[in-house]
């Protein structure tokens, strides 16, 4: 019997084994454009999804927009429809002594998102599949982008942990930040330690590679011709990434 999602609308027929999660619908158009045989189908809620083919793989793009509960919405219903590897690929807030358009690969995440709650105990580990992993480190070798794999740590409330634009929550942002990197924290998002638990806690290989586009303690952000090159760099490898992981 064919399975069909209830949010991302499609069916189990039209799911690839192989997923790239992002968060901006823009960019699954940008994909589209590297993809062959591409379906795409019909836009719900703001979720939109295609499914083509890179170099004969048939490939998976989903938008979930932002923050972590409805990005494991959208991996569950992926899982649920026959998906079993997963790459989130995005933007991310850096910390030293990653560099603005740096590539960062996760390795494992710190869960403070509510999300992940659900689907595990405090103590379990957010925990990146080591294929994909090791995919993505050899993607990136193969293009030449500058890269760091390390410890992600993942929030609900944006202007309250990760960024400031009130002078009331300067000081908690900034202690914030500087607690993480003493902890060896090389980035934070939305995300990653949602879809890391998600898709352990499921079976699934599931992984997240980020480009360094904050810099919260500075109030830095990465230019904007700098970003274009360095997403279609990221394009390119998690392509290459999420054909090459084992099953």
């Amino acid at each position: 019997m064919e399975k069909k999602a209830w949010y991302i609308g499609c069916s189990s027929q039209q799911i690839a084994d192989r997923v790239i999660l992002v968060g901006d619908p823009a960019r699954v158009s940008r994909l589209q454009d590297l993809l062959d045989d591409v379906q795409v189908f019909p836009v719900n809620r703001g979720l939109m999804t295609i499914t083509g083919s890179y170099q004969g793989t048939g490939i998976t793009v989903a938008a979930f927009g932002m923050g972590a509960p409805i990005a494991a919405i959208v991996m569950h219903e992926l899982y649920t429809l026959g998906a079993r590897v997963f790459l989130r690929i995005g933007t991310a807030i850096a910390l030293p002594p990653i560099e603005l358009g740096d590539f960062i690969i996760a390795d494992k995440a710190q869960r403070h998102e509510g999300t992940s709650n659900a689907y595990a105990p405090a103590d379990y580990e957010a925990i990146a599949d080591l294929d994909v992993i090791s995919a993505s480190i050899n993607a990136i070798k193969e293009n030449g982008h500058n890269y760091r794999v390390g410890n992600f740590a993942s929030y609900d409330g944006f202007y309250r942990d990760m960024f400031s634009i009130e002078k009331s929550t300067d000081q908690r942002v900034q202690k914030n930040l500087h607690t993480l990197s003493e902890q060896g924290v090389v980035a934070v998002d939305m995300e990653t330690s949602a879809l890391l638990t998600v898709g352990r806690v499921l079976g699934c290989k599931a992984g997240s590679l980020c480009v360094a586009t904050v810099n919260s303690l500075k109030h830095q952000k990465i230019d904007h011709r700098d970003m274009e090159v360095s997403e279609q760099d990221l394009f390119t490898v998690a392509l290459r990434a999420v054909t090459t992981t084992q099953l």
